[in-house]
């Protein structure tokens, strides 16, 4: 689960007096702690690393990691916003491919999108250790979750309003919630879904999405 780094979030300014990096080479050194710390996590099944593996593992110094992050838990965050940012640029992807077959195959792409962070052995692995420091530790990464539910939704609302949604909102974020939450539910069995188990999920928020609005009725 590897993107392009925003230091905008992650990054601490350096301490008055201290020469900073070029831009390039400083943006390199925080993408090698967060691939490092990402590697380490993935590895020890979602537990957080120490700081002195993670520096070890970047080829940097904990003077380097103090440059961009205040404290483990900063960096923790920095990697869950980063995975959150992935799925949804994988999901915006798969759906963009699917422009030209009308809106229920670029709903169908994105939910699918979703959910092939659990069917693929090692998106799986990356995800699980991404979702599984994304539920508690710190506040914000706590909200990482309902950040990325929102961000899917965002994608979804426009196909769902081609299909007729009463709310396309609602529909779009309940279409959202339902597919996350089966994620984290494969992720956290270790069992990948089938396709009998995609289709059917898929199949279901779908006709949710074209259900009547309740508040007409």
């Amino acid at each position: 689960m590897t993107s392009e780094t925003d230091l905008s979030r992650a990054a601490r300014p350096a301490a008055p007096g201290r020469t900073r990096a070029p831009e390039e080479a400083a943006r390199g050194e925080a993408r090698a702690l967060l691939d490092a710390g990402l590697a380490l996590m993935v590895a020890a099944g979602g537990r957080r690393p120490r700081v002195a593996d993670i520096v070890v593992a970047a080829g940097l110094s904990n003077d380097a990691f103090y440059r961009f992050f205040a404290s483990k838990d900063a960096l923790v965050e920095a990697i869950v916003e980063r995975g959150a940012r992935t799925v949804v640029g994988y999901v915006r992807h798969r759906m963009a491919r699917a422009a030209e077959d009308g809106p229920e195959a670029r709903l169908r792409a994105g939910i699918e999108a979703v959910l092939r962070q659990a069917s693929d052995e090692d998106l799986a692995r990356q995800t699980r250790a991404v979702l599984s420091n994304a539920t508690g530790h710190t506040p914000r990464a706590a909200h990482v979750t309902v950040a990325l539910v929102d961000a899917l939704a965002a994608l979804f609302a426009q196909p769902a309003a081609e299909l007729g949604a009463g709310d396309p909102m609602r529909a779009a974020r309940t279409t959202a919630g339902g597919a996350v939450a089966a994620l984290q539910y494969w992720l956290f069995t270790e069992e990948a879904p089938g396709r009998a188990e995609t289709e059917h999920l898929v199949g279901f928020l779908l006709a949710g999405v074209r259900a009547p609005d309740s508040r007409r009725r």
